[in-house]
């Protein structure tokens, strides 16, 4: 029994450390992970779960929960019954630490390593530098006009089934352009956990354990377009979220789906406006008086989201995640969704391009 924990001990630690000196290179992880195994990883996932017409990521968390609070109890009942407190603790403790350590380990090698890979800045050959006042005020101005012209044409009811259709359609057009960006054996599902995730304050998640592209269809319709081309970004191995923003928005501007266009545009164009309205206020709320009546509805509607499930759990899966942002290698936390944005621009700027 010694010898096989320490066999144990012995693999954990060498597949720990192994796993801490390959991400510290990002050139090895762009051409060995990013390029190489991962798609073949990704794929074998959808190709599993993906058939399924539910979220089976959402069961394996639901699984993990029960097993979690199970232990727990039971964890508690040991060591209010033992004599011996501390050796009870002490090796609960190990346990989870165990556990902890290779959940980690596995979380990278299934997906958590493109966190490591090049900047995307890199691999488009675009600079990473923030805008100018001036240019970002006629991009802010150029976004403003896209989302007033998709407006109209925006779908009133959006189901998951026609936000799958035109995300996968999306992408199939993207592929034209650039052959990396190749969605195949889609995964694209609504989450079980409902309501409950408009009080943890999510629209949609990418699970690394089942390869899932997951959408929270309970938020308002149309934020969900933009919402299936992110997080199908993150299935291709784009883990960052400004990344998977840049990446959803490229795919976005494919589709003739005046929908997703919409929502892509409003997406950025809240993005660039929140930048303009840190310089001058006035201007940024100008901006929005401009916008279509159509796309005022849809931000009151979300206003009126926001205040009727904002409350504790939202605030804490909030802190929760931007520290998770922060643990793998993105330090500006939740603001990393805004740098899609500039991403963006410098990406239009090479295109000799001052607006969409």
């Amino acid at each position: 029994m010694r010898s096989r924990n320490s066999i144990h001990f012995v693999a954990l630690v060498f597949f720990f450390l192994f796993s801490r000196w390959f991400m510290a290179d990002e050139t090895r992880v762009e051409q060995l992970y990013a390029q190489g195994w991962y798609p073949w990883i990704a794929w074998i996932l959808r190709s599993v779960f993906g058939f399924l017409p539910f979220s089976f990521g959402d069961l394996q968390y639901a699984v993990f929960l029960l097993v979690l609070l199970t232990v727990s109890f039971h964890f508690l009942r040991a060591v209010a019954g033992s004599i011996d407190k501390w050796a009870t603790c002490k090796s609960g403790f190990k346990g989870m630490i165990k556990t902890f350590a290779w959940t980690w380990i596995l979380f990278h090698w299934l997906w958590g390593f493109n966190y490591y890979r090049h900047p995307i800045a890199r691999q488009f050959s675009i600079e990473d530098g923030e805008p100018s006042y001036s240019a970002l005020v006629c991009f802010t101005e150029g976004l403003l006009t896209e989302v007033n012209r998709y407006a109209p044409g925006r779908k009133q009811s959006i189901s998951k089934d026609s936000i799958f259709h035109e995300t996968v359609r999306a992408y199939q057009e993207l592929k034209v352009d650039f052959p990396g960006l190749q969605y195949n054996t889609p995964s694209f599902k609504s989450s079980l956990f409902g309501v409950l995730g408009n009080y943890l304050g999510y629209g949609g998640y990418y699970n690394p354990f089942s390869g899932e592209a997951q959408i929270n269809d309970h938020m308002p319709g149309f934020m969900l377009p933009f919402i299936g081309v992110h997080e199908v970004a993150h299935q291709l191995g784009y883990a960052r979220e400004s990344d998977a923003n840049f990446i959803g928005y490229l795919a976005s501007m494919h589709s003739s789906d005046s929908s997703l266009r919409y929502s892509a545009n409003l997406e950025m164009f809240l993005y660039a406006n929140g930048a303009v309205r840190r310089s001058d206020s006035l201007l940024s709320r100008q901006y929005l008086e401009q916008l279509s009546p159509v796309a005022k509805a849809d931000l009151n509607e979300y206003r009126s989201f926001v205040k009727k499930y904002h409350g504790p759990l939202d605030k804490i899966t909030t802190w929760f995640y931007t520290r998770f942002l922060q643990f793998n290698n993105q330090p500006e936390g939740m603001r990393s969704y805004n740098q899609g944005m500039v991403l963006l621009f410098n990406y239009m700027k090479k295109a000799g391009k001052s607006r969409p």
